[in-house]
């Protein structure tokens, strides 16, 4: 009788028994044997966690197994991808075992209707699509991997169980202001001011080298002028007069002037010359071709 045929005995293990098991092997096994060890039986653990749940689907569970789907073989396995590419080389050169091919398909045409190819996702980002999005992670207030489970009744431990992921997209104005509200406490013989931090830690300019860069993309990369910028950033509380704006970009530009130049020194050197063929009418060149077509 093969292992496949032989019925499997079930058995009621604990996690604190597999906890045991676990401190018992150690000694005998080396540090990286042991680690795959451990890895394999918290899997396990999570996985049978997982059968238990009512909301647990096949489907679920297979990509939890096997990956998911999207996951195409050839980028798994480039070698793979490059013996299909020469096969299909081989085929397309006109050998016999191809010319045999497409002549039974010729004559056996494949009449079963063709299945509607599947549209490649589904209009949703993930969250690791959010890379600017500021990161923030929440560890649990009283918990840790291989404390006593906290369930009334339950001898197990907590092992480290996948993150719940939450994305929240907030409006907030372009530019971004903080106030810091230093707390200082002063003697009242001495007189001498006890200062919570250094004021030195938040730099002594008020506009920061990331505000300017945002200005100049604002205003010249996407076509937002100083006072429509200086309108919607009062109306959100955080006020930023067009005069402001030049001021900050003109020191900005100063800095980055001789990058600036060396791009057209560069620029120079080239021996193609690109122009922008935006299609559009000029009405007074027009005219001039209806009368020079009318032999006036």
């Amino acid at each position: 009788m093969s292992v496949k045929d032989r019925a499997l005995e079930r058995i009621e293990v604990s996690t604190e028994e597999i906890a045991q098991l676990l401190e018992r092997v150690k000694p005998a096994l080396g540090p990286e044997d042991f680690a795959l060890l451990e890895k394999i039986v918290q899997s396990f653990l999570h996985v049978s966690g997982l059968l238990e749940e009512k909301g647990t689907t096949i489907g679920r569970l297979r990509s939890l197994l096997f990956g998911s789907k999207s996951e195409k073989l050839e980028k798994l396995f480039p070698e793979v991808a490059e013996a299909k590419a020469a096969e299909v080389a081989e085929a397309a050169s006109g050998t016999p075992g191809a010319e045999a091919s497409e002549g039974d398909g010729d004559d056996q045409r494949d009449d079963r209707p063709k299945e509607k190819e599947k549209a490649k996702g589904h209009g949703r980002n993930g969250a690791e699509e959010y890379t600017g999005a500021e990161q923030i992670h929440i560890p649990h207030p009283s918990l840790k991997p291989g404390d006593p489970c906290p369930e009334p009744g339950c001898k197990g431990k907590v092992y480290q169980f996948e993150p719940l992921v939450l994305v929240r997209v907030v409006g907030q104005a372009p530019l971004g202001a903080k106030v810091h509200t230093v707390a200082q406490l002063r003697c009242n013989l001495c007189l001498k001011v006890f200062c919570a931090c250094a004021p030195e830690k938040f730099g002594s300019q008020k506009y920061d080298e990331s505000a300017a860069s945002m200005i100049a993309i604002l205003t010249y990369g996407t076509g937002v002028p100083f006072y429509r910028l200086d309108g919607l950033q009062e109306n959100l509380g955080i006020p930023l007069p067009a005069s402001t704006q030049w001021d900050i970009v003109e020191r900005a530009a100063k800095l980055v002037a001789p990058a600036f130049e060396e791009l057209i020194r560069e620029a120079a050197q080239g021996d193609v010359l690109h122009n922008d063929d935006t299609p559009m009418k000029i009405l007074e060149y027009m005219e001039r071709k209806e009368r020079r077509e009318d032999g006036g």
